[in-house]
């Protein structure tokens, strides 16, 4: 019942209940959000959080008032003092901007899903210093594809277009900067019932269903550009959630920890390899290292994490200079046949007014 989408009305319970977050809150002291708001008063990681929550959903009224970003303030800088390992990440901002709307703008419910979450339902070591969990999901869902999806994953391949440019973000922000809202809530209603077998499920399925297209692109930029139109107009959640489930056959979680340990002894050995020129600048750790972690975190990176991230978005940034270059032309193209001339301005961008042309 759950797969098929849960009452707004009711998703506060479901989601605590189904997740551990009820459990975890009734472990504690019923002040126990509180203190850790106080504490988190004065976390190092302050600076970032208050960056980011800037220009976190700014186009909600909520959430960008001063009520709503004071509140999405307190909720991370408590999980930052009572989870200090992992303290603060980029995107954590996003899904709890999300959770603060879905759970009507009550803070402690969000502090504990987003405890849920990265303690329990995400794999470990997402959000760690450097991203080692997410470059195991990275890996682990290049291998789920290869499987359910070969003809795309070899086009991949061609393109030197590693999954891991796609769907770093996908991981680390839960889907919430790259589909629809409603369509992200219908993903974390059967995430925090059925746990991170959704993830790679909801990822395959966008795949999937936006295959036919990304197989006719012909670089890496043109396929993460038109994947990412693709995802953020994925308001059908319905036709989504059936692709996931019914779409792609068979996927137990057996099979996502088998591919997870496998890579996660990837990632160890590329870890130890670092700066000897081995398997430690790989795609997938360059464009992990691209989307994430605190500012003074990526500051310290040193020479090694900066010349993983040039080399691993070099062909991306070609890809996409060659997509804006395709788009120009086009766009060049269709201005000179209504006859707008290269000199003459667009409407709506001043001097004289044009005359018909005869």
């Amino acid at each position: 019942m759950i797969r098929k989408g849960v009452a707004p009305t009711c998703r506060t319970w479901m989601w605590m209940n189904t997740s551990t977050a009820a459990k975890k809150k009734a472990a504690m002291a019923s002040n126990y959000f509180q203190i850790m708001v106080t504490a988190g008063a004065s976390v190092p990681c302050m600076p970032d959080i208050e960056q980011d929550i800037s220009h976190t959903f700014s186009t909600h009224p909520w959430i960008s008032s001063p009520d709503g970003q004071a509140a999405l303030k307190r909720v991370l800088s408590a999980y930052a003092a009572h989870n200090d390992k992992v303290g603060y990440c980029r995107s954590m901002n996003n899904i709890v901007a999300l959770l603060l709307v879905a759970m009507n703008r009550n803070e402690e419910n969000a502090f504990w899903l987003l405890a849920s979450l990265v303690e329990d339902i995400l794999y470990p070591g997402t959000y760690s210093n450097k991203l080692e969990g997410c470059q195991v999901e990275m890996r682990a869902l290049d291998e789920l594809l290869g499987h359910k999806l070969p003809r795309l994953h070899a086009h991949f391949v061609a393109k030197d277009c590693d999954i891991s440019l796609i769907a770093t973000d996908w991981y680390l922000s839960m889907f919430t900067t790259s589909l629809p809202s409603e369509t992200v809530a219908r993903v974390w209603d059967a995430l925090f019932n059925e746990g991170p077998k959704i993830l790679f499920r909801v990822a395959l399925a966008l795949l999937k269903q936006h295959e036919e297209h990304l197989l006719h692109c012909d670089n890496a930029g043109d396929i993460v550009m038109t994947m990412r139109a693709a995802a953020a107009s994925t308001h059908h959640h319905d036709k989504l959630m059936a692709m996931a489930f019914d779409g792609l056959g068979s996927l137990p979680m057996a099979t996502i920890d088998k591919f997870r340990d496998m890579k996660a002894r990837e990632v160890e050995a590329a870890s130890r390899g670092e700066g000897s020129g081995s398997a430690g600048a790989t795609p997938e750790a360059a464009a992990v290292a691209g989307v994430a972690r605190t500012g003074s975190e990526r500051a310290g990176g040193g020479s090694t994490a900066a010349d993983k991230a040039k080399a691993g978005f070099g062909k991306l940034m070609t890809g996409l200079n060659k997509w804006g270059q395709k788009t120009a032309d086009k766009m060049a193209q269709a201005a000179e046949k209504i006859g707008i001339k290269d000199d003459e301005p667009l409407p709506g961008q001043g001097g004289p007014p044009q005359q018909p042309r005869q």
